[in-house]
């Protein structure tokens, strides 16, 4: 009776084994770590000026200031191969409002009482148009085009309350960028 007992449960262990080595697939995994990337202005932070609005000039939630100032990202340094022929970019801003995820937060480096409220600044693509994410990787691509590039983009306040609600202070803010070459 035991020898019968322990081929039975054998049998059914190795049934049962036999159908946990069932392969449905692979994943595949490919990559590059490079030496050489792209340097972002000579290792230099790069600086610009939104400029300076009166609250009033803001009539309603969602609008912008009035000048869409260029952005310009200078690449050199970058890899040139058939392998990397683009990259996107990661826009990296902490911390950033839930209910407005693309909008910078102002108020950096200033006394809480100091930053402008009910202000962001939004970045875009000066090519496209199209609001470039933080936080997460671009779906927007950019052609690697030689060792020395540019990428363009256009930056603004955008207000997220009414104009009663927007206060005045200092509205500085920075990001930060990290580049992804696919």
């Amino acid at each position: 009776m035991k020898t019968t007992y322990k081929l039975i449960v054998s049998g059914l262990l190795l049934a049962l084994a036999g159908n946990s080595y069932a392969i449905d697939g692979t994943i595949k995994f490919t990559g590059e770590i490079l030496k050489t990337t792209c340097v972002i202005n000579n290792g230099s932070d790069v600086k610009v000026e939104l400029g300076h609005y009166a609250a009033a000039q803001f009539t309603k939630a969602g609008e912008t200031s009035p000048q869409l100032v260029p952005v310009i990202l200078p690449l050199t340094n970058c890899p040139v191969t058939d392998t990397i022929p683009q990259l996107r970019v990661w826009l990296e801003a902490e911390p950033v409002d839930a209910s407005h995820p693309n909008l910078i937060q102002v108020g950096e480096g200033v006394v809480s009482e100091d930053i402008a409220t009910g202000v962001g600044i939004e970045i875009i693509d000066s090519a496209t148009g199209s609001i470039m994410p933080l936080n997460k990787l671009s779906d927007i691509s950019y052609p690697i085009t030689g060792s020395s590039m540019n990428i363009n983009w256009k930056a603004y306040y955008r207000s997220y309350v009414a104009p009663d609600d927007i206060h005045e202070g200092a509205a500085d803010a920075s990001v930060n960028v990290t580049l992804d070459y696919r």
